[in-house]
């Protein structure tokens, strides 16, 4: 039985149509924005073969802190991202 009515919840036609480069393995973009501790996002990345020593990552991680003004030390998987590509273009 169909339902036609609208719950906001489906997915943008675009979404559909070229759907994000992860969503074969079943992450979704709000999974790259939902704020983690330095532990959770440490091992996230050595999980997907990026170790930094511990120096190295607390520079990055508190570089993402500074971009995203977080207040309570955890920052998203996107903003961590962002903080290792903007130290890389200074290296």
């Amino acid at each position: 039985m169909a339902d036609y009515q609208n719950y906001g919840d489906e997915p943008e036609a675009i979404d559909l149509l070229s759907p994000a480069t992860f969503a074969e393995c079943g992450i979704s973009e709000y999974d790259f924005q939902v704020p983690r501790s330095r532990d959770q996002v440490k091992t996230l990345f050595e999980k997907i073969g990026y170790t930094y020593k511990i120096g190295k990552f607390n520079c990055i991680f508190n570089r993402a802190l500074e971009m995203c003004n977080s207040e309570n030390d955890m920052v998203s998987v996107r903003a961590f991202m962002m903080a290792v590509n903007a130290l890389h273009n200074v290296e």
